[in-house]
């Protein structure tokens, strides 16, 4: 895949890209709830790098950040909202189009304010560029029907659904596959220490951190990029 970056910093109050790289369109389609014109690539052709809100070290300092821990399988994927890419003056601009991820949440792991969680959440993550070409996120693949792992979560900017989620970082989303966990983001420290644990070693680990929040002996972390915060967050 072809990888660029853009100067300056993309706010999009997702995970974060800092810039989208595209290569030569492969075979597309015309896509629902999409812009009439704009067809849009099946698979994504390119890499987009930028500075993320968190850097966590640890699962436990990301279960303290996160709005949502949750064991679940994806069910779906389909084109979401348009977000925009509010980014440096220097840097060029566009539309994004939003991949809208449905997740079937097994066990809730990491819920601070006690919410009823429904048992189908969404999980927004970025797809396409305003021409409609493909592009991963800070090495986080697209979401696929059938990924079953764990999912560390946050509210999403820009839409009014309560349930409508983000990744915390791009080390958000450790897999499970053939009975071990497949990090996220293999570029990250963290993934080095999420390899090495058993899903059940992870879940013990979140839950415990969970406790510890709930007790007040565990904070969250604090961003280290100034991106767009839920209404929750900015407000309060």
């Amino acid at each position: 895949m072809e990888k660029l970056r853009r100067p300056g910093l993309r706010r999009l109050g997702l995970t974060a890209a800092g810039a989208v790289a595209v290569a030569a369109l492969v075979a597309a389609v015309g896509v629902g709830r999409a812009d009439p014109g704009v067809r849009y690539d099946t698979q994504p052709e390119a890499l987009a790098f930028g500075k993320e809100m968190y850097d966590f070290q640890t699962v436990e300092q990301m279960t303290a950040t996160s709005h949502l821990v949750v064991f679940g399988t994806v069910t779906s994927v389909e084109p979401g909202r348009l977000a925009s890419a509010d980014e440096d003056p220097a840097a060029v601009g566009g539309d994004i189009r939003l991949r809208t991820v449905t997740i079937n949440q097994y066990e809730v792991l990491h819920n601070p304010k006690n919410l009823i969680i429904p048992p189908s959440i969404t999980l927004e993550e970025e797809g396409w560029d305003e021409e409609g070409r493909g592009y991963i996120s800070n090495n986080v693949a697209w979401s696929a029907v059938g990924d079953t792992g764990y999912f560390f979560l946050r509210r999403a900017v820009g839409t009014s659904n309560p349930y409508t989620y983000q990744l915390a970082s791009s080390d958000g989303r450790p897999l499970v596959v053939d009975g071990a966990l497949r990090p996220s983001n293999a570029e990250n420290e963290l993934a080095t220490s999420i390899t090495t644990m058993a899903p059940s070693f992870l879940n013990n680990t979140v839950v415990a951190a969970s406790g510890q929040v709930a007790a007040g002996t565990l904070t969250e972390s604090m961003p280290t990029a100034e991106l767009p915060q839920p209404p929750e967050e900015s407000g309060e």
